[in-house]
């Protein structure tokens, strides 16, 4: 991901920046595959939020696309999706 930069050569905070540092390091650490949901509320914890949490999706694209994470085979209940299951991830 490549944003715009300041003056001094730092890219200017925004949520999209803290989240894919955010989900990176969190499939650094995983020792499991983990759902999209353990990661979002996590990052919300720690101040990380969008203004609508579908916001997420293209984070998860890019580090898929970035070699960070792929999909695994466990399925994950969605809390936020009506009890929905869907596929989780895992690191690459």
């Amino acid at each position: 991901m490549r944003k715009q930069q300041d003056l001094f050569g730092k890219a200017p905070r925004s949520f999209e920046n803290d989240a894919y540092g955010f989900l990176i390091a969190f499939a650094k650490k995983a020792t499991r595959p983990f759902c999209a949901e353990e990661v979002t509320l996590a990052a919300i914890n720690k101040g990380i939020a969008p203004a609508d949490l579908r916001s997420w999706g293209s984070i998860f694209t890019q580090a898929a696309r970035d070699g960070y994470i792929r999909r695994s085979n466990q399925l994950f209940t969605r809390t936020m999706g009506n009890g929905t299951k869907a596929p989780g991830w895992e690191k690459a």
